[in-house]
């Protein structure tokens, strides 16, 4: 792991852990094992590695190197697929989530604009899939309300499983394909 990176790691912990405030760039430094200088090599200020914390671990930021792969699958697959990536996003992620939507950072009014800015993103992307699955024209607010029941129910999945207090998997890929069954019979239905 790069210093960068692992600046980054510690940032996010320790965000999420004292919040963004009570953390000095001088814990950071030390917990990271790295001159508190080099925190401002890379990093202009701690708003500067806040955001780009929040661009890092963005669920779209990632994305972009899967979109080539998923523009070129047929429609029901490719959105089967993009619920996975999100699906193992969010597992992978927890503890950006819990920092993100602290009180904190959703009263920062510029992580909130990157972050509705991801999330807006993140819908046209399953719109377009969505559009593209089904074998009717449907109106765009349908196609919208799709995307928001899907990609809520992954989100509360992944969310629900991570408290159950069993260590045995459940299978998401096999969730996610039965919501977006149900979901575009639904559509089809209400056309």
């Amino acid at each position: 792991m790069s210093k960068k990176d692992k600046i980054l790691e510690i940032a996010l912990e320790l965000f999420t852990e004292k919040g963004f405030k009570a953390t000095t760039t001088k814990e950071i430094a030390l917990k990271s094992g790295v001159a508190e200088g080099l925190i401002f090599y890379y990093f202009k200020d701690k708003n500067e590695l806040l955001n780009h914390l929040v661009h890092e671990y963005s669920f779209i930021g990632s994305l972009q190197k899967e979109m080539n792969e998923l523009s070129g699958l047929d429609p029901l697959p490719a959105l089967i697929r993009f619920g996975q990536l999100y699906a193992d996003f969010l597992s992978r992620n927890k503890s950006f989530l819990t920092f993100i939507w602290s009180p904190e950072i959703v009263q920062n009014t510029d992580v909130s604009k990157d972050i509705v800015d991801f999330i807006t993103t993140m819908g046209e992307h399953a719109d377009t899939f969505f559009t593209r699955a089904i074998s009717c024209s449907i109106e765009k607010k349908k196609i919208e309300t799709a995307t928001s029941m899907f990609l809520s129910a992954i989100l509360t999945r992944v969310l629900v499983e991570g408290r159950k207090t069993t260590n045995i998997p459940t299978e998401n890929k096999e969730y996610i394909e039965e919501v977006v069954t149900l979901i575009i019979k639904g559509l089809e239905n209400s056309h």
